[in-house]
């Protein structure tokens, strides 16, 4: 062959053979070193559930044929209840009302006049004073429900009113969390079917063929919560649920590695899969798959590509975050930080302050917004749930 045309051929062989090995993956080759966070076992504690429906004049138009109250509570304290080792039942407004019956009769009497006989201050109710009651009632293998409207009476004055109710709520709760730092707080938005008279202050409206809010509170240690959570999703609550809010102290977070050593590819980047638990978090399933919620100690590098929520209930890990590692060979380490939102943006929007107009307002509550502000003051420092961590090393 002529030597002037096998020059061009083997320069041209040598460029193709190393773009071929660039693209096939003959790529650095980096190895991770991490302590995994084992998830927690199963839960052999004897717990206690407490079940609170407050009986208020407020809450009897939700009392009527076809209610979805009923349906709810009566669906979701049924599979609660097998999970605990005893349970007990009450009304609840000025006091504290206990219900001597089984929980079938105890739905059967969720009527106007079960309410009245029940007794108690059924004019006015204080929410804070029934926070306050149900807190104090709640011993460290207490999970307590409370089920109420959470329409706030509101005098006069209602600026003033909703910030006192606010730091009440908050000194409520950061008392509460003084006796149990891993207490954890579920606030689920439901609707249901109401029929009769809607009471806010000195205001009142004969409501028919309409929709109501009303609100599920779930009050206990967050491992509890995080186990009925596993197995009850709120999700699953009968007729669904329209928004769900929760807080929790901050933990190590479980987690562990597919695999140890990677080579980066054509871009020289490495994919990493890391499995994480989340659950102890109570967040929803939607957002601990907000990939937004997940901050990198090296945010020019290291991406968070995708969250997938493990559906296999038996697996310890409630999550696989895959991360996208640009040069992996210039990092010795990575943190990996999950965060959930100080107060969601279904608050403001179910949120009323005029406690009037309820027809141009049927999916909002008078005073909601100071009564959830009030719990995530109390949680103002534990936003930051937790952190992964772990080493490379260009082997």
């Amino acid at each position: 062959m002529n030597k002037k045309l096998l020059i061009p051929i083997v320069i041209c062989t040598i460029i193709v053979i190393a773009v071929i090995s660039t693209c096939v993956g003959g790529g650095s080759k980096i190895k991770l070193k991490w302590d995994a966070v084992l998830p927690p076992g199963e839960i052999n504690d004897s717990i206690e559930l407490k079940v609170y429906v407050e009986n208020s004049g407020s809450m009897d138009a939700y009392m009527c044929a076809g209610s979805n109250l009923k349906d709810a509570v009566f669906d979701y304290v049924s599979d609660l209840k097998r999970l605990t080792t005893s349970y007990s039942l009450y009304y609840i407004n000025s006091k504290i009302i206990p219900y001597n019956g089984k929980l079938n009769s105890y739905i059967k009497d969720l009527t106007p006049r079960s309410f009245a006989k029940a007794g108690g201050n059924r004019k006015n109710t204080d929410l804070r004073d029934i926070f306050e009651k149900i807190i104090r009632a709640n011993g460290k293998q207490t999970v307590s429900i409370f089920v109420s409207d959470c329409i706030l009476d509101i005098p006069e004055n209602a600026t003033d009113f909703f910030g006192n109710c606010q730091v009440s709520l908050k000194n409520t709760f950061n008392e509460a969390l003084s006796v149990n730092p891993d207490l954890g707080v579920e606030i689920i938005k439901l609707e249901s079917k109401f029929e009769g008279y809607w009471y806010c202050g000195h205001n009142r409206e004969f409501l028919k063929d309409v929709k109501r809010p009303y609100y599920i509170w779930v009050i206990g240690d967050q491992r509890y919560l995080a186990d009925f959570n596993k197995k009850v999703p709120v999700e699953n609550i009968i007729g669904g649920i329209k928004e769900y809010s929760a807080y929790a102290a901050p933990q190590k977070i479980p987690f562990d590695i597919t695999k140890p050593t990677y080579v980066t590819n054509h871009s020289g980047k490495i994919n990493v899969e890391v499995l994480i638990n989340l659950r102890g978090s109570l967040q929803s399933g939607n957002m601990c798959k907000n990939t937004a919620l997940y901050k990198s100690a090296n945010p020019a590098q290291v991406t968070v590509a995708s969250v997938n929520e493990i559906t296999d209930a038996s697996n310890r890990y409630s999550h696989v975050v895959t991360l996208e590692i640009e040069n992996p060979e210039t990092l010795r380490s990575e943190t990996l930080t999950f965060s959930y939102p100080h107060l969601a943006t279904w608050v403001s929007n179910s949120d009323d302050t005029t406690g009037a107009n309820v027809k141009e307002n049927l999916d909002r509550t008078t005073g909601l917004m100071a009564l959830i502000k009030g719990v995530a003051e109390a949680y103002k420092n534990s936003t930051t749930y937790g952190s992964v961590s772990f080493e490379l090393k260009n082997k």
